[in-house]
């Protein structure tokens, strides 16, 4: 699981709120391909479980690329699936993330959903890989560590 910092979910979710807004969505999450839910936009119009939905979504695009791989395809990029009255439109990022907007049909559209998605991905996608590279920084073992400088006597103290 991607593990976020105050100020870089602070971030996501300026993002990902500007972008809701603009798209004229009732929510947009970002995922992770097992399922976690990573960020959101501030949304009060939308009111699932959003734990339940990043799980059954994560299932979802597994199922889907099963499916085109079974035919032929190498990769699912986006879906689209909708209700009577919702459109949610989902978008790998990177292979890792899934970024899905929610929307209502009378108030906007999947090509003014694309289109919002499309001005954001690069931002959104910039920070995840800086997220990513700290945190494999931050747990990589340093290989300057020389063991003859630790007094293994005190170590366990």
């Amino acid at each position: 699981m991607l593990s976020l910092r105050p100020e870089e979910d602070r971030k996501l979710r300026d993002l990902l709120t500007r972008l809701n807004e603009e798209s004229k969505s009732k929510i947009v999450l970002l995922i992770d391909k097992s399922g976690q839910l990573i960020s959101r936009s501030e949304s009060p119009a939308f009111s699932s479980d959003d734990v339940t939905f990043a799980s059954l979504t994560a299932g979802n695009i597994a199922a889907s690329e099963a499916l085109s791989k079974l035919l032929g395809d190498k990769s699912l990029s986006h879906m689209f699936t909708e209700t009577e009255e919702e459109g949610i439109y989902m978008i790998l990022i990177a292979g890792k993330y899934i970024l899905v907007s929610i929307f209502d049909k009378r108030l906007s559209n999947l090509g003014i959903v694309r289109v919002k998605i499309k001005k954001y991905y690069r931002e959104i996608e910039e920070i995840l890989k800086a997220v990513e590279e700290r945190v494999e920084e931050e747990s990589s073992i340093p290989t300057e560590i020389d063991v003859e400088d630790i007094d293994l006597d005190t170590l366990f103290e």
